[in-house]
């Protein structure tokens, strides 16, 4: 976005410093974490696009978010993802054995 509309969005009202600024973390994060390296850990939540340290790649067949794979716990507990389709095993909580469901049963790598 040219700075001319961010200007203008903002003397209107529609969009504030703090949406501008939280939009160029999200780039940043998600720019990197395109490209998945054996020693990145992925911080952005598909599907609420927060930043969380408890983000997970998971393989399900839920039709409603299919193209939403890497989700933080809150978002996989609120649609049902069950944690056997969870294929890595990268946050801080997963590694220190401290990751735990809200749905269903944890699984243990």
């Amino acid at each position: 976005m040219g700075q001319q509309i961010k200007d203008a969005l903002m003397n209107a009202g529609l969009i504030s410093k703090k949406d501008i600024e939280r939009e160029k973390v999200k780039k940043r994060h998600v720019s990197k974490s395109q490209k998945i390296r054996k020693d990145h850990i992925r911080i952005v939540c598909d599907l609420c696009e927060k930043t969380a340290p408890d983000v997970e790649h998971y393989k399900h067949e839920n039709k409603m978010i299919r193209a939403k794979e890497w989700l933080c716990i809150p978002c996989a507990d609120e649609n049902c993802i069950d944690d056997n389709f969870r294929v890595t095993n990268q946050s801080t909580q997963a590694k220190t054995k401290t990751f735990r469901r809200q749905y269903g049963r944890t699984k243990k790598f």
